[in-house]
């Protein structure tokens, strides 16, 4: 007898491994793409936040809470920025919080350090 072509378990076993091997890479394309969407609201959120941060740094200093809210990009976010005193006589901790707007998901926050002193 002779062989030519393939059986159908050949056949049938090499569509498996193909679709295994498919459904694998079609996952790791989606996470990329997911993994892509969160590293850009944090890098936005990073404005978000250093824009508060300078923006404390050149106004009077307040002890206390502030919150607003501000657009990156045509995405809202929600800021939190809250400045207390420390131990040391005239240095003051200010901590920023972004949240995104729509769920109120925390996306990150940050700390900073100032004098009160102006600039």
């Amino acid at each position: 007898m002779r062989d030519e072509g393939f059986t159908l378990v050949e056949v049938l076993a090499a569509l498996l491994i193909f679709s295994f091997a498919i459904i694998g890479l079609t996952r790791a394309g989606t996470e990329s793409v997911r993994a892509v969407s969160v590293l850009k609201d944090k890098s936005y959120a990073g404005i978000v936040a250093d824009n508060q941060l300078i923006r404390s740094r050149i106004t009077p200093l307040e002890v206390g809470v502030k919150t607003g809210e501000e657009s990156v990009s045509g995405k809202r976010y929600d800021w939190r920025l809250e400045t207390s005193k420390t131990e040391s006589e005239g240095f003051y901790k200010l901590e920023v919080s972004v949240h995104d707007a729509e769920s109120d998901q925390l996306i990150l926050s940050r700390t900073a350090f100032r004098t009160d002193s102006a600039i």
